[in-house]
């Protein structure tokens, strides 16, 4: 069972579309500040410039691949591999029409996934299929969950089962 997870060209076209405007105006603005302000200003505006960017590169190139051991969220700079059976916490979040899972694992580490990357369908799908992954496909969950907001406690659920 492995599955693949990526934006949607809908999502990497926007991104793009309000992404790479941003960034040239933040480099254009630097550009201009360098004569006219402090040096400071101009390299605020060139660091806001590269944060940008990196996050349009992020988005475009976000894969998220799950196996029954583990989940890979790639992009182009690197890989981050979460093993199924270190998740002790999934959680949802967000805000302005935003849903970020946040799966955390090991100790005080967590990797984040929005809906600004991909569809909330698919972050559904990515909740499923780690209770899927760790048996507890129709345990209730614990603490009740709440769709949208809230926590998924994973060794509350193993205790309740087992």
């Amino acid at each position: 069972m492995v599955k693949s997870y990526r934006p949607s060209s809908t999502s990497q076209f926007v991104t793009l579309l309000v992404g790479l405007p941003g960034t040239a105006l933040c480099f254009w603005v630097s550009a201009k500040a360098v004569g006219q302000a402090p040096i400071l200003v101009a390299c605020a505006f060139v660091a806001l410039g590269v944060v940008l960017a990196m996050h349009v590169l992020f988005d475009l190139t976000l894969r998220i691949a799950m196996d029954a051991h583990s989940i890979t969220r790639s992009w182009l700079f690197g890989s981050k591999v979460v093993p199924v059976s270190e998740i002790h916490r999934l959680s949802w979040g967000g805000a302005r029409g935003v849903l970020i899972l946040t799966i955390h694992y090991g100790a005080k580490r967590f990797i984040q996934i929005s809906s600004n990357s991909l569809a909330r369908q698919e972050l559904r799908a990515i909740h499923n299929d780690v209770l899927v992954a760790l048996g507890l496909e129709g345990v209730p969950m614990r603490p009740l969950f709440a769709e949208y907001v809230g926590y998924v406690d994973i060794d509350e659920m193993i205790k309740m089962k087992g």
